[in-house]
């Protein structure tokens, strides 16, 4: 008999598989599952509900030794906000595009998962969906081993008047500045650095709402930050600038 084993995830990707099956790729504390889901091309199939990304689940999966099949599920968040508003769903695509991307490179496998889960239900419920992205995308940096010093001036260790820069990859202070350049001024630095710093269960609507009326726009900094020291470049992202 196949061992049957019980686990929690979150489903961030589906594709089609033979007839009336899907391969259903879940983000877990171990890394990337794919699993075979039967029994989907019907309407009225109870598999349909874990067809589409992203849900958070707990499963039983029949483990073989090729690949594992789900066999029987219950729903724990399905993000209702993120899928029915066009704004969070293009922005949930942005955020699995990059953890399909960077989930192999990272050790932290549980830090990881619960850093993406979070962000997915802060997503489904705020009314500030692109600053959700804007830090995922900002705390993201620690995770994959490219995070932008903070603290001090990157070419002579001072901290006073820091600011940042995209090619030294962090800050640097007033005087260094006028040599090599700088992104963001003092204040916008410092909110730079506060998002980069402030914890998960910190972050509600009210401190979102003081963010957003500083009408900042983090979104350009950031795409030019992974470009430069990761080579990286958002497919989803460009298609949430067309639109919005």
């Amino acid at each position: 008999m196949k061992p049957i084993i019980k686990s929690q995830g979150v489903i961030i990707k589906t594709r089609d598989y033979k007839d009336n099956s899907k391969i259903i790729t879940i983000l877990t504390e171990e890394g990337l599952l794919d699993l075979i889901l039967r029994g989907t091309s019907s309407m009225n199939s109870g598999n349909k509900k874990y067809t589409i990304p992203p849900t958070y689940v707990e499963y039983l999966m029949s483990q073989s030794s090729t690949i594992s099949t789900f066999t029987e599920g219950f729903v724990l968040d399905n993000f209702n906000n993120i899928k029915l508003d066009n704004q969070k769903s293009l922005i949930s695509m942005a955020i699995i595009e990059k953890i399909l991307t960077f989930v192999n490179y990272i050790d932290k496998g549980r830090q990881f998962y619960e850093f993406c889960l979070n962000i997915l239900k802060l997503l489904d419920r705020t009314n500030y969906p692109k600053l959700i992205l804007n830090i995922f995308e900002i705390k993201l940096l620690y995770l994959i081993g490219i995070a932008p010093t903070i603290n001090y001036c990157v070419i002579c260790n001072g901290k006073d008047n820091l600011l940042f820069s995209i090619s030294n990859g962090g800050t640097v202070c007033s005087k260094c500045s006028n040599q090599v350049g700088f992104d963001l001024d003092k204040n916008e630095t410092e909110l730079f650095k506060y998002l980069y710093l402030i914890k998960n269960d910190k972050i509600d609507e009210s401190f979102l709402k003081i963010i957003n009326d500083l009408n900042l726009n983090f979104d350009e900094i950031i795409d030019k930050y992974y470009e430069k020291h990761i080579d990286f470049h958002s497919k989803t992202k460009k298609i949430i600038k067309k639109v919005s």
